[in-house]
């Protein structure tokens, strides 16, 4: 199922007599309730039931009792739903207030329904009150061999799905569906008829707009509204209030919207003035040059991130968290199918949270269990910048990718995020080579991030190339130590800089040389997990930072140090260690290139680094 999140409601006529722009009130009026968009069938989609075996299926929409508050007194007398497929002997169709509940309520059995549209007269009308949320729906009872093929919950072919308003079922067990994951509204509706439909009444069902703006930069909004009254909507008028204080205000003219349809409208020549995090209002106050009738569904929130007018963009170094365990066959797999992705870039910082007790799993990362749906965890996932992805059932920031082709994808549209902030990490190790001095600055283009809660700067000291235990390979990206608290140290940028210091002693057991200081700028929201994105990240490799590595206190003969054939041979009793380019990378020792090389010389006492120039 594939998810994305828009807002939607719309309540449309079936039958009217206009009367000079106004529907006679001596007639009961007949209004739909729904959210389906148009007669055409789109998607469909299946629960996972058990394969081979009857399972019940079910969807159903919500009612919420303020849209009901307008029909009081009305009744429902009708349900509609389609479905693309026709299975079972028999359908069953209900109206509840409890959907768990597998009594009270109305429910009908119809055993004539067909592939479409299913029309189906209820035999005993549901009295509309508004003291209660109302679920409207359908149950299908596919046999064992229907049950593997058949996509039995069909969605409208207009995309708009509406949050917390669509619900399906799996034998007698209800999930809401996820409006980040599924853009479309089931095809259920139900029709009412009375006679106490409001006069002037608009609703807005959807605000749509850019989520990044300039500051005092012209945007446009787009709203989607329906006519929930007798009349004719010819005109509104619209204020854009932040705080309660309105900031912008527009009339629309030449509507010609019909009651209970809905319609689609640009509000152009939108200016924000305020830097920063804008969460506004969008609010209808007239209708028709006269108060709304019922002004309880007139306004719909809003949100959009002002970049100053002067900011410009950071190159953006993508953070790619691992949630791993050595102990897992898939996980192992999964890092060679990665380092496809990952070697073709050079703004990566790959690092590893190890589970499941796995040897070099850290405590203190249990927490980090928020991140997966439900607090279950599983191995092997990735967090890129802890973003939202639309690429599968997973709620995120932290999924599963199956291909390096998959990942490559992912990489890439977090790479083209723009950052308006830098990470530079700089670090010192004491002359004894036990204990590491970090400092990191930020430089900021802007007073505060997008959808910003609580700012935090995380730094972690990772090391690389570490030998497993039982001897089968290597891992890399090892989180040995939080430097800041798991969820990173409060950070303020409001004067567009900050900087901070820390220090950690190195274990024995770690080799300093395969190590680096990881420091991430990122928000953490203590009630929702996808918005805790990463803005941007910088890294400081450790490998010859020691004092006894220092370049300018070594000296070292020209006869310690040569080249053959592209291939380093050190002499007078030194072995070369390692070579690093000046980036601190380590590379190959044979076949270099031109340039100039770190290169860490050893005779099992002593260990010294020096340049080393190939010209």
């Amino acid at each position: 199922m594939k998810h994305q999140a828009i807002i939607k409601l719309a309540l449309c006529t079936a039958s009217a007599l206009l009367l000079g722009g106004s529907i006679a009130r001596a007639q009961d009026q007949t209004v739909r309730l729904g959210y389906c968009n148009g007669d055409k069938i789109g998607t469909a989609l299946r629960p996972q039931g058990e394969e081979g075996a009857s399972n019940e299926l079910s969807a159903a929409i919500k009612i919420p009792k303020e849209t009901l508050a307008k029909y009081v007194g009305d009744t429902i007398y009708q349900i509609s739903y389609a479905n693309d497929t026709k299975v079972g002997a028999f359908m069953t169709v209900f109206i509840k207030t409890d959907l768990e509940s597998r009594s009270g309520g109305i429910v009908q059995t119809m055993t004539d329904h067909k592939a479409g549209w299913n029309n189906v007269t209820l035999k005993t009308p549901y009295p509309i009150k508004a003291d209660k949320d109302i679920y409207i729906g359908y149950t299908a009872y596919p046999n064992a061999s229907e049950i593997n093929d058949a996509e039995i919950l069909s969605t409208e072919y207009y995309h708009g799905g509406t949050p917390g308003m669509n619900w399906y079922g799996l034998n007698g067990q209800w999930w809401v569906l996820k409006t980040e994951m599924v853009d479309y509204d089931f095809c259920i509706r139900a029709y009412a008829r009375g006679k106490n439909m409001p006069t002037n009444d608009i609703g807005i069902d959807r605000v749509t707009n850019y989520d990044m703006v300039r500051q005092n930069k012209e945007t446009s909004l787009n709203l989607q509204i329906s006519n929930y009254g007798v009349d004719i909507v010819n005109s509104f008028v619209v204020e854009v209030q932040k705080n309660g204080e309105t900031f912008a205000s527009k009339t629309v003219n030449n509507v010609g919207l019909n009651p209970n349809e809905m319609t689609r409208v640009e509000i152009p020549d939108m200016v924000f003035p305020q830097e920063g995090n804008n969460y506004f209002d969008v609010h209808v106050s007239q209708v028709n040059g006269a108060d709304d009738s019922d002004p309880t569904d007139n306004t719909k929130g809003s949100y959009v991130y002002c970049v100053p007018q002067d900011a410009t963009t950071y190159p953006r170094t993508v953070l790619m968290e691992e949630f791993t365990s050595t102990v897992n066959g898939e996980s192992l797999v999964a890092d060679s199918v990665y380092d496809l992705a990952v070697a073709k870039r050079s703004d990566v910082v790959w690092l590893k949270h190890h589970q499941k007790n796995d040897e070099f799993q850290l405590a203190s990362e249990a927490p980090y269990d928020w991140f997966f749906e439900n607090y279950n965890s599983f191995t092997p996932a990735l967090m890129l910048d802890r973003n939202i992805f639309e690429i599968s059932e997973w709620r995120g920031p932290a999924y599963f990718v199956k291909y390096n082709e998959q990942l490559d994808v992912m990489l890439e549209s977090s790479a083209q995020m723009p950052s308006f902030a830098k990470v530079d990490v700089g670090a010192t190790v004491d002359n004894d080579g036990k204990n590491v001095n970090a400092t990191v600055d930020i430089e900021s283009q802007v007073r505060e991030m997008p959808r910003q809660t609580s700012l935090r700067l995380t730094v972690v000291a990772v090391e690389d190339s570490v030998a497993l235990k039982d001897g089968s390979g290597k891992e890399n990206g090892i989180i040995r130590k939080y430097l800041t608290d798991i969820w990173g140290d409060e950070t303020d940028i409001t004067n567009k800089a900050a900087q901070k210091s820390y220090s950690f002693t190195v274990d024995p057991k770690w080799n300093i040389e395969h190590m680096r200081i990881v420091a991430f700028l990122n928000n953490y929201d203590t009630t929702n997990p996808l918005n805790c994105p990463v803005f941007n990240t910088g890294e400081k490799r450790l490998a010859g930072l020691t004092a006894i590595h220092n370049i300018a206190d070594q000296q070292v003969e020209k006869s310690s140090l040569k080249l053959e054939g592209n291939h380093l041979i050190a002499g007078g009793g030194y072995q070369v260690a390692g070579v690093y380019d000046m980036a601190g990378r380590q590379v190959s020792e044979n076949n270099l290139g031109k340039g100039i090389y770190l290169v860490k010389l050893s005779n099992g006492k002593d260990t010294q680094t020096v340049k080393f120039n190939i010209r």
